[in-house]
C-alpha cells in the first residue's frame, strides 16, 4: 500500500499547470504557444501539453464505437438487464430525430441504438471534462474568468528534475520566460499551479534564508572563539574536527540509506555543536596552562560522548527511517569528532607547560577572559543548599502548568504557508478546472487487473449511493470507464437477451444460421422505423464483433477491453487512465479512486469499511497520524537509553551525584516542553527531536562541572563558550520562517539555555 501511494504521489507532484491570460484570446494564445516553443523539447520536461488534435473527439468517438458492447456505463447496463426496450428506443430516437443532436449517424446500420454514443457519453460524464470550464478552440483549451480568457499549458517534469531550487533550475528558466512574456505584451496574465512550483520557491526562500542565519552565526561564533583564544590555530582546529566529522557522517548515512534526507543535515549539526564543545574544552585547559590536557579533561568528554551517543543509538530503534538516519550520522560524526579531538588534537597541540597545579588547570587562566565566568560562578556560590532545592523545587512546579496544557501534536498542513502569488494562481486553477479532489481518496487492490476492477466496482457502488445522498457530486475511477472483464461480458449478455428475446446459448443461434430471424418483434420493428433494412449487418455486428466475449474463458479472453496501457487507447482516455491507474507492485494490481467535491459529512474510512480490498487514504492526516506516534515513541525510547546513562552514572559517581548530573538535562528538556504548553503551540515531532538534541548535549555541561567543580574558572569557561556557541549556531534557527526548523530551533534555545544555568548546581560545594 505505501509503495501504491507513493507511486502514485510520484506522478502527481511531478505535474504543473500554466494559465495564460489576456483578455484578447488571440494573445493569450500567442503567449501560450511562445510558452510551448521555449520548452517543448526540453530534457527537464517528460512531455507538454498545449495542443489538442481537432480529431481527437472524432477518435474518441470511434473508439466507444468500436467497443460499444463491453464499455457501458451502469444506466445502459440496467436498461439490458432490465429488458427495458422502451428506454433504450426511446433514448436513441431522440438522438435520431432530435432538432439539437450532434449524433453521428453514419453507422446507424451497425450501431441502431446508438450505444457508441452511450458508450462515449459515459466516458465524457465520469471524466474530468464533465466539470472543467475549460473548451477547445484553435486546438487549445481556454477558459474565461473576469473578462480575461486563460489558455491552459501543461507539462511533466523528468524524474530526475531536483526539488531544491537553483539559477539553472527549470522552474527558474520558466519564470524567466513568463517575466519576459509579461514585459513583451502588457496585459499579459499568469497563473502557475503545480507542487514542482511550491518546492521551488520554499526552497529557494528556504536557502537564502538559511544562508543568511548560517552566515551570521558563523561570524558572532568565529568572533567569539577568537576573542577568547587570540589564535587562529584553535579556530582552525575545530574547522577541521567539524568537517572530518560532516565528511564521515555524509559517508557513512549514504552508504546505509542510499540518501541523506534534507531534515538529517539540519538535525546533523548537532555534530558542528558537539564538535565545537569538545575543541573548545581541549583549548581552553590548555591556554589555561594545562600540561596534559586529555587526561586533564577524557572522563569528562568521554561520559559526554557515551551519554550523548546513546541517546542517538536508542533512535535507531524507531521504526522511522528519517529518525533513524538522523541518528545514524550524529551518531558516526560525533564519533568522528571524539576520536579527532582526543586522539590527534593530543598528538599535535599538547604542551609542556607545567603548572603550578600539575595536570589541573590554573585557578585563574592565564591569558583568558575570566570576567563573566567568574561573576557566574560567584553567585552560585552564594546561595546555600537550602536555597539550590528551594530554587529547583519552586521551577519544577513552574513547569508544571505548562507540561499540562502541553499538546503533543504534529500538523503538517502549518509547516507551510503559501505568498499570495502562488496562492492567488492555485486558487484560479482550482476554480477553471473545478475537480475539487477531496483530501481523502481511495487505493484499490487486486491479485489480477480484473480482479482489482471487480473490486473497484464494489467500492463504486457505494459512491453511486453516496452521490444520491449528495455527499458526493462525482468520482473518477477506472471502472467507470473500462469496466471489469465480468462486467463487460454482462453488458454484452443482457443486450443479447433483450435484442433476442430469448435465453439460449447464442453459439446455437451461430449454429442454425437464423440471425435475422432471430431478433425479437420489437426489435425489428424499431430498425424498421428508423430506416435499417438489412438486419442480419446489426446481428452479425453484436454476435460477431471482435468485443465478443467467450464466457466460459473470460479470465483468459483478450478481446475485451482492459487496462494494459499499452493499448491503443485515444490521448485523454490515456492520460486519464495513467492518472488513475497504479499498476502492478510486488504480486498485486492498485489504482486509485479520487472523490470529487465532497461534503463536510462525506466519510471515506466508512465507506471502505468491509470492503478488504479498499483503503481510504487521507496523506496529510497519515502522516500527521505517523509523525505523532513516531515522537511519542521516539521519548519513550530516550527514556529508556536515559536510565541506562543514570544507570552508568550511578555506577561511576553513585547514586547522589548521579541525580545531580541527570537532572540538569532533564529540567532543561521539561522547560523547553513547558514553554510550548505555555504559548500554547503544538509539541511536533521537530521540537522533540530538538528536545533529544538537549538531553543529547545538554548532560555535557553537567559533567563538566562536575569533574571540574563549580569554583574552577577553566570548567566555567569551557562550559560558557559551548553552551554560547550552541545557543548562537542552533538558537539562530529559531529565526527561520520554515515552521520545522523554527520548532526545533526554539526547542534547543530553549533546553540548552535552561541547561547552561542549571548545570554548576551539579558539582558538589
Amino acid at each position: 500500500m505505501s509503495e501504491a501511494e507513493k507511486e502514485l504521489s510520484s506522478r502527481t507532484v511531478r505535474n504543473i499547470t500554466v494559465l495564460v491570460g489576456h483578455e484578447d484570446f488571440e494573445v493569450a494564445r500567442s503567449a501560450a504557444v511562445a510558452l510551448d516553443r521555449m520548452f517543448k523539447e526540453d530534457s527537464s520536461f517528460e512531455e507538454t501539453r498545449l495542443f489538442v488534435n481537432e480529431n481527437a473527439m472524432n477518435e474518441m468517438r470511434e473508439f466507444f464505437f468500436k467497443h460499444r458492447y463491453t464499455l457501458q456505463g451502469k444506466t445502459i447496463r440496467e436498461m439490458f438487464a432490465k429488458g427495458d426496450f422502451e428506454s433504450l428506443k426511446n433514448r436513441a430516437l431522440q438522438k435520431i430525430y432530435g432538432s439539437f443532436s450532434m449524433t453521428d449517424l453514419n453507422h446507424l446500420d451497425e450501431d441502431p441504438f446508438l450505444l457508441g454514443d452511450a458508450a462515449f457519453e459515459n466516458f465524457v460524464q465520469n471524466s474530468p471534462m464533465s466539470l472543467s470550464r475549460f473548451v477547445l478552440r484553435d486546438s487549445v483549451l481556454y477558459a474565461t474568468d473576469s473578462n480575461a480568457t486563460y489558455v491552459m499549458w501543461n507539462a511533466v517534469l523528468s524524474k530526475n528534475v531536483s526539488a531544491f531550487s537553483s539559477e539553472e533550475h527549470i522552474i527558474a528558466r520558466m519564470n524567466h520566460v513568463l517575466d519576459s512574456l509579461k514585459m513583451a505584451q502588457p496585459g499579459l496574465l499568469v497563473a502557475k499551479s503545480g507542487v514542482p512550483f511550491h518546492s521551488f520557491e520554499s526552497s529557494d526562500r528556504a536557502k537564502s534564508e538559511i544562508a543568511w542565519i548560517s552566515g551570521v552565526s558563523i561570524v558572532l561564533i568565529l568572533l567569539l572563539l577568537l576573542y577568547v583564544f587570540r589564535s587562529p590555530v584553535p579556530i582552525l582546529a575545530t574547522l577541521s574536527t567539524i568537517a572530518v566529522g560532516i565528511f564521515t557522517a555524509l559517508a557513512s548515512t549514504w552508504f546505509v540509506f542510499g540518501n541523506v534526507h534534507v531534515f538529517t543535515f539540519v538535525f546533523g549539526t548537532s555534530i558542528i555543536g558537539v564538535s565545537i564543545d569538545y575543541a573548545v574544552h581541549f583549548f581552553v585547559h590548555r591556554k589555561a596552562g594545562v600540561r596534559n590536557v586529555r587526561s586533564c579533561i577524557i572522563k569528562g568528554l568521554l561520559l559526554g560522548f557515551l551519554t550523548t551517543e546513546l541517546s542517538y543509538i536508542a533512535l535507531t530503534f524507531a521504526d522511522f527511517s528519517l529518525l533513524r538516519q538522523m541518528a545514524v550520522f550524529s551518531i558516526v560524526g560525533l564519533l568522528s569528532a571524539f576520536l579527532t579531538i582526543t586522539l590527534l588534537f593530543h598528538a599535535v597541540f599538547e604542551n609542556s607547560i607545567v603548572s603550578s597545579e600539575g595536570t589541573e588547570a590554573q585557578s585563574v587562566p592565564a591569558n583568558l577572559p575570566t570576567q563573566f565566568p567568574k561573576a557566574i560562578l560567584n553567585a552560585y556560590a552564594k546561595i546555600p543548599k537550602w536555597g539550590v532545592r528551594l530554587i529547583l523545587a519552586l521551577f519544577f512546579l513552574a513547569l508544571l502548568p505548562g507540561l499540562k496544557q502541553l499538546h503533543i501534536h504534529t500538523d503538517i498542513g502549518n509547516f507551510y504557508t503559501m505568498n499570495d502569488e502562488i496562492k492567488a494562481s492555485e486558487a484560479l486553477t482550482s476554480k477553471l478546472n473545478n475537480l475539487g479532489i477531496a483530501p481523502s481518496y481511495f487505493i484499490v487492490e487486486g491479485k489480477q487487473d480484473h480482479i482489482l476492477l471487480e473490486n473497484e466496482e464494489l467500492l463504486t457502488e457505494r459512491l453511486n449511493q453516496a452521490e444520491k445522498e449528495g455527499l458526493v457530486k462525482s468520482y473518477l475511477a477506472v471502472s467507470n470507464i473500462i469496466p471489469s472483464g465480468r462486467f463487460q461480458a454482462g453488458s454484452i449478455l443482457d443486450l443479447e437477451k433483450l435484442v433476442f428475446g430469448i435465453k439460449k446459448r447464442w453459439i446455437e443461434i451461430l449454429i442454425n444460421n437464423e440471425l435475422p430471424q432471430m431478433l425479437a418483434p420489437n426489435v425489428r420493428n424499431y430498425l424498421t422505423e428508423i430506416g435499417v433494412e438489412n438486419h442480419s449487418i446489426f446481428v452479425k455486428s453484436l454476435l460477431l464483433s471482435q468485443d465478443f466475449i467467450d464466457f466460459e474463458k473470460i479470465d483468459k479472453n483478450d478481446r475485451f477491453v482492459d487496462v494494459d496501457l499499452k493499448n491503443d487507447f485515444p490521448q485523454s482516455l490515456s492520460f486519464l487512465l495513467q492518472m488513475l491507474w497504479i499498476g502492478h507492485i510486488g504480486d498485486k494490481y492498485y489504482s486509485a479512486v479520487l472523490p470529487l467535491h465532497v461534503s463536510d459529512e462525506f466519510d471515506a474510512q466508512k465507506i471502505a469499511e468491509g470492503l478488504p480490498n479498499v483503503y481510504a487514504v487521507n496523506k496529510m492526516q497519515n502522516i500527521n497520524h505517523a509523525l505523532t506516534k513516531i515522537s511519542h515513541v521516539s521519548l519513550k525510547l530516550v527514556c529508556i537509553a536515559y536510565a541506562v546513562v543514570f544507570l552508568i552514572l550511578v555506577i561511576v559517581y553513585k547514586f547522589k551525584d548521579a541525580v545531580r548530573i541527570i537532572r540538569a538535562p532533564v529540567l532543561a528538556s521539561l522547560f523547553a516542553a513547558s514553554i510550548f504548553g505555555y504559548i500554547e503551540i503544538d509539541f511536533n515531532f521537530f521540537a522533540i527531536v530538538g528536545v533529544i538534541l538537549t538531553l543529547g548535549i545538554g548532560i555535557d555541561y553537567a559533567l563538566f562541572f562536575k569533574e571540574g567543580g563549580r569554583s574552577n574558572l577553566t570548567t566555567a569557561l569551557a562550559v560558557m563558550l559551548s553552551a554560547m556557541t550552541t545557543i548562537i549556531s542552533f538558537g539562530s534557527l529559531a529565526c527561520s520562517a520554515f515552521v520545522p526548523v523554527h520548532t526545533f530551533g526554539l526547542a534547543v534555545l530553549l533546553g540548552i539555555s535552561c541547561c547552561f544555568f542549571i548545570s554548576p548546581f551539579s558539582a558538589k560545594r
